[in-house]
């Protein structure tokens, strides 16, 4: 019989098929006390999404918002329409057929309310496909000043989102197959230390079939369960692990850790051309905690493509 410190591990890591999973468009906002422009400029996203699927994102730091790391809204006016009556609905309609808008705060959606919660994330606004084929057409509202939300803050500062912008539907969408990886068994010797790594093994993200006609195609790599701080790359053990202190580490082709829930710009995607495309990436053991347990380790990421 093998000693602990001769016992091996096994890992099964698998990337999920998606065709169309989310859409995410990031974008700077102006400093903190200043209405804030969300996306702006060309906005090209697929013409057919089934209704609630998110298109395109934009972000608001504290920062930004109230110039601290932490704030607190108490107040939020949401305007159906880019200036119609307040709507206490958490979705509410753009002026443009067939998308929909909605603000969250701490993953929260929010409509007409007054909150009262403090956040230290990003407020997120979306733009989210509502079922009707996406016509097209510009985000400027029913009225001149055509602002969606309006918040106020316990920082005393009060500001205005203003949603602008020219909706450009892309017939087709790129698809991303499932895979799973598997890594090479390895000695709990090899993992001697917290940070150690062994039984590193490459993989290729496929993204295949991209329409033309997209400004930019990005990917989110999502790790399924909660996100580990102070730990770039790692994924949380999946269900069916029965190793402890050992978790997967996705890496770069270089072994850098991977940036995860952040958009990545497919650099070789050509608005002309479309195409098909391989990100080389590679997967590690690694050790994470003082006291390890031999056993089976998983783990498991989602790849969203966004497009813009």
């Amino acid at each position: 019989m093998k000693t602990a410190a001769e016992r091996i591990f096994s890992a099964t890591f698998i990337v999920p098929q998606l065709c169309v999973i989310a859409f995410m468009t990031l974008a700077v906002s102006p400093p903190a006390q200043a209405d804030v422009t969300a996306f702006g400029q060309e906005v090209s996203i697929p013409r057919n999404t089934a209704n609630g699927t998110v298109v395109a994102r934009h972000y608001m730091t504290p920062q930004e918002v109230c110039g601290q790391s932490k704030c607190t809204v108490n107040k939020v006016i949401a305007y159906a329409d880019g200036g119609g009556s307040p709507a206490s609905t958490t979705i509410i309609t753009t002026n443009v057929v067939g998308i929909s808008t909605r603000l969250l705060i701490n993953g929260r959606a929010y409509g007409t309310s007054y909150p009262g919660v403090a956040f230290t994330q990003p407020i997120e606004i979306q733009l989210l496909g509502d079922g009707r084929e996406n016509k097209g057409g510009s985000l400027a509202g029913i009225h001149a000043s055509p602002y969606y939300y309006q918040l106020s803050t316990s920082e005393n500062y009060d500001f205005r989102i203003y949603l602008k912008g020219t909706i450009t539907p892309i017939d087709g969408t790129c698809s991303v197959p499932s895979q799973t990886v598997k890594l090479p068994k390895t000695l709990i010797q090899r993992l001697e230390r917290i940070g150690s790594t062994a039984g590193t093994q490459s993989f290729q993200i496929q993204i295949n079939n991209c329409p033309k006609g997209y400004n930019r195609i990005g990917y989110t790599l999502a790790p399924v369960g909660s996100v580990i701080a102070n730990s770039p790359g790692v994924l949380p053990l999946a269900g069916g692990s029965t190793a402890s202190g050992i978790k997967i580490r996705v890496e770069n082709a270089q072994g850098t850790p991977a940036t995860l829930n952040t958009s990545i710009r497919l650099s070789e995607y050509n608005k002309a051309e479309g195409g098909s495309f391989v990100i080389p990436m590679q997967a590690s053991y690694i050790r994470t905690d003082t006291v390890a347990k031999p056993g089976t380790v998983k783990g498991a990421m989602t790849v969203f493509m966004d497009y813009r």
